[in-house]
């Protein structure tokens, strides 16, 4: 996925605001950083929080996996900064709001669907993957996301886990599809 792709997702799915910086170069909260640290020659994703300090800090190297891993920490941090949190919990609740909203989703192992928000787990490599068809029912590849067993505290683990993470995006996704919010470029 590339800097424009992210931008693009983040704009339309209201993730929380992005910069992409030179090193020691940030400020104020509640926003993602992402920037290459010559130091070490690596590419840094951090989450600013309150007061300006850093609450979570990855390096990587190179700037597609700082942008992934990003993406997957806007959606942790969007999921459980929100008053929904405890909305999203459980695949029932998901459900339920799925038919109550009447949204439009590939679950699972569903066969795919033209303009479709959907969710799977690879249980081989034990992913759960967000992603959004075309009108041709194609994935759209730069729109899918994998929460891979990040390295949550234990009350992180204890609120929610990669599933009920995938679940949020699904839902979010779903709803932005029904409003004709998201593009298809």
């Amino acid at each position: 996925m590339t800097r424009e792709q992210a931008e693009l997702i983040i704009e339309e799915e209201k993730l929380i605001y992005v910069t992409w910086r030179d090193y020691d170069n940030t400020s104020g909260e509640y926003h993602f950083t992402i920037w290459f640290n010559p130091n070490n020659n690596k590419y840094e994703t951090i989450y600013i929080g309150e007061r300006g300090g850093i609450e979570d800090e990855y390096s990587f190297d190179s700037e597609k996996e700082a942008i992934d891993k990003m993406l997957k920490m806007n959606y942790k941090q969007k999921k459980y900064d929100g008053k929904d949190i405890k909305e999203y919990l459980t695949k029932e609740v998901a459900l339920k709001i799925i038919k109550e909203e009447n949204l439009e989703v590939i679950w699972y192992d569903e066969a795919l669907k033209p303009l479709c928000a959907g969710i799977k787990h690879d249980k081989q490599r034990d992913k759960y993957i967000s992603f959004i068809t075309n009108a041709k029912a194609e994935l759209i590849e730069y729109r899918s996301i994998e929460f891979d067993g990040d390295r949550y505290s234990k009350y992180y683990k204890e609120i929610f886990n990669d599933e009920n993470i995938a679940l949020y995006a699904l839902i979010n996704r779903a709803r932005m599809i029904k409003q004709n919010r998201i593009s298809f470029v």
